[in-house]
């Protein structure tokens, strides 16, 4: 399924911030992930990665919040940012792939609720301690599962 041509009716966004591509950025994110991550979230990565795109901006239209997915190359710079040594456990076990232009982070992990997207402080990386969104991108991103916890304080 094509993501971005079945966003939810609650979000928008850019349609000029869209442009495929970044395989090889994408092949990198595969091999580089701690976690397998689901073949929804390679096939929205090919959506959106490329020519130096960071992501698509959605906004959640009835509250006025933004929720950031990175590109390929933007998930991998954001490793490189958040890769120090007092992340190394989440580091390992977590892969982030966006944030809400704020201090929430969101990532694919196995937190308390089992495997799947979860949110977290981007202060505090914490896998125990997050809040799961959905099971998946598709569930999140086209069925609207999780919009209102990844956009809550």
């Amino acid at each position: 399924m094509n993501i971005i041509e079945h966003v939810n009716e609650r979000l928008t966004f850019d349609k000029d911030d869209i442009c495929a591509g970044g395989e090889n950025d994408i092949d990198e994110v595969i091999r580089v992930s701690p976690v397998s991550l689901p073949n929804d979230y390679i096939e929205f990565l090919k959506q959106i990665s490329g020519e130096h795109n960071p992501g698509p901006e959605f906004e959640l239209q009835d509250k006025g919040l933004s929720i950031w997915i990175w590109s390929a190359s933007m998930a991998l710079e954001k490793l490189e940012e958040f890769n120090r040594p007092s992340n190394q456990k989440f580091i390992r076990n977590a892969w982030l792939f966006g944030n809400d232009l704020g201090d929430l982070v969101y990532f694919y992990g196995t937190g308390k609720d089992g495997f799947g997207l979860y949110r977290t402080s981007e202060g505090w990386l914490d896998i125990e301690n997050a809040d799961k969104i959905a099971d998946t991108i598709t569930d999140f991103l086209v069925d609207g599962v999780g919009i209102d916890i990844a956009t809550s304080l």
